[in-house]
């Protein structure tokens, strides 16, 4: 099934969004990359972007003042936001889905998982 959705994944470890940007290119997304959260803000307010898998843990912009900067922007409040993190405290999950994220996954995750995810945020 090829998908026209446009997917950006926002993460600082490489391998991270390697691992993800592979895996989502053979389900048909169009994947875009960032490895910071000032870059990856730049790309979804130049792009056409459906969903952003969000990690929380970064240096310079952490994960959840990215969420907040999305959902506080107009023209950016559309868009679905999953956070994709290392992260497994039940409040910090409760925060972000809250502060407007369509899901939350804590790492390690299997592929099943994030397409389930993908496709619950997708059909809100």
């Amino acid at each position: 099934m090829q998908n026209k959705q446009t997917v950006l994944i926002i993460d600082d470890i490489e391998e991270n969004i390697d691992i993800l940007e592979r895996q989502l290119n053979t389900e048909g997304f169009t994947v875009l990359t960032a490895n910071e959260g000032p870059k990856g803000l730049h790309i979804l307010k130049n792009q056409s972007i459906d969903l952003v898998l969000l990690d929380i843990n970064m240096p310079v912009l952490d994960g959840i003042t990215l969420l907040d900067n999305i959902k506080e922007d107009t023209s950016l409040s559309h868009v679905a936001v999953l956070m994709v993190t290392a992260n497994e405290d039940i409040n910090t999950a409760l925060i972000c889905l809250k502060k407007g994220a369509c899901g939350y996954i804590t790492k390690p995750y299997s592929m099943k998982q994030i397409k389930q995810q993908i496709d619950y945020c997708f059909n809100q």
